[in-house]
């Protein structure tokens, strides 16, 4: 069953996050993840593409495959009542979207 997905939009969640949330790394996929149980059974989900990844059309590019991996990925396997935070790699570009896929899953669980 799919989760309610909402997009993290303020600085501030991000930077608790930061503070306070797990850390994963992965290969093209780094993971930031935070449970709080006064999120009323949704998902917050965050994306970060930095210049590191290359010029403007690069980065939204990672956004927009990042975007979709959440809703596929975050969507299905996700835990209610929690944060995410999906940040960008260079590799993201260069890498078929099933293996995406199946990293965020790992990630994930």
């Amino acid at each position: 069953m799919a989760h309610i997905i909402k997009t993290i939009k303020k600085r501030s969640t991000f930077t608790l996050m930061r503070e306070k949330g797990l850390f994963v790394k992965g290969q093209s996929i780094n993971l930031q993840f935070l449970q709080d149980k006064e999120l009323d059974k949704t998902i917050l989900v965050g994306y970060t593409a930095t210049k590191k990844i290359g010029n403007a059309v690069k980065r939204n590019r990672a956004k927009r495959i990042m975007r979709e991996l959440s809703k596929k990925v975050i969507g299905k396997y996700g835990k209610k009542n929690s944060y995410y935070v999906l940040i960008a790699k260079n590799s993201i570009l260069d890498k078929p979207f099933s293996l995406l896929e199946i990293e965020l899953k790992k990630l994930i669980s």
